[in-house]
Parts: C-alpha cells; sequence; structure tokens
C-alpha cells in the first residue's frame, strides 16, 4: 500500500484514477489544481504524485518543478499523466524533472497499476 496524491483538474480522471488505486488498496488524496497540491503536500507525504500535465493556474510540470526544486520531496514518485503524444520533448521534461514515468490518456485500470508499481519500485531502489 502506497500514499498516493491524484492531480488532476478533471474530477472524472480523478475519480478512475482513485477508484482503481484504492481498490488496491493504495491510499489516495484528490487535489484538481497544483496550488491545492502544494498545500496536501504539508499535511501529508505521498509516496507517489500523479500529476496531470495541463491544468489551469499551476500546471502539472510547474508544480513537478517545485516539488523538485525542494529537498523535502526528494524521495517522492511521480508519474505525469497526459494526453500529449510521447516525443522528444516531452521525454527531455521527464528526464529534467526526474519523472517516474508517463501514464497516458486514456489508460486502462491494468495499464495503471503497472505505472503505479513501476515507479515505487524504482522509489524503493533510490532508498
Amino acid at each position: 500500500m502506497a500514499n498516493i496524491l491524484v492531480v488532476d483538474d478533471d474530477a472524472a480522471n480523478r475519480l478512475l484514477l482513485t477508484t482503481i488505486l484504492e481498490h488496491h488498496a493504495h491510499a489516495v488524496v484528490e487535489c484538481a489544481d497544483g496550488a491545492s497540491a502544494s498545500a496536501a503536500l504539508d499535511r501529508r507525504r505521498p509516496d507517489l504524485i500523479i500529476a496531470d500535465m495541463q491544468m489551469p493556474g499551476v500546471d502539472g510540470l510547474e508544480f513537478i518543478r517545485l516539488l523538485r526544486e525542494d529537498a523535502r520531496h526528494d524521495r517522492v514518485a511521480i508519474l505525469l499523466h497526459t494526453a500529449t503524444a510521447e516525443d522528444d520533448a516531452l521525454h527531455n521534461l521527464v528526464r529534467a524533472y526526474r519523472i517516474d514515468g508517463i501514464l497516458p490518456k486514456p489508460s486502462e485500470p491494468d495499464q495503471v497499476l503497472r505505472a503505479v508499481e513501476a515507479a515505487l519500485a524504482r522509489l524503493s531502489e533510490r532508498a
């Protein structure tokens, strides 16, 4: 079981991810934007963050950039949840922001679980 923060401005996406993750015994906190996700980090440290790339206000990439600048959150795995096609620019962002993987939209439940397990495994390797 992991503590997972799901950050997405689309309520249906949050519901889908939360349902899948809670069904597999993960504890999930949902946030609709980067600003509320930043506040949630002060209340409970997640093991994994699944962040939508495009959100109004503080988008997913800005939230991740700010997160990675704070040493308190070095040991948090991150999945970028995006409908953007994978290309070199996206992979450069993944490397630059130390993102543990890309979770495409839409995703099947088994695809979500595989991505989460892989990100958590990489996190445990960094310990």
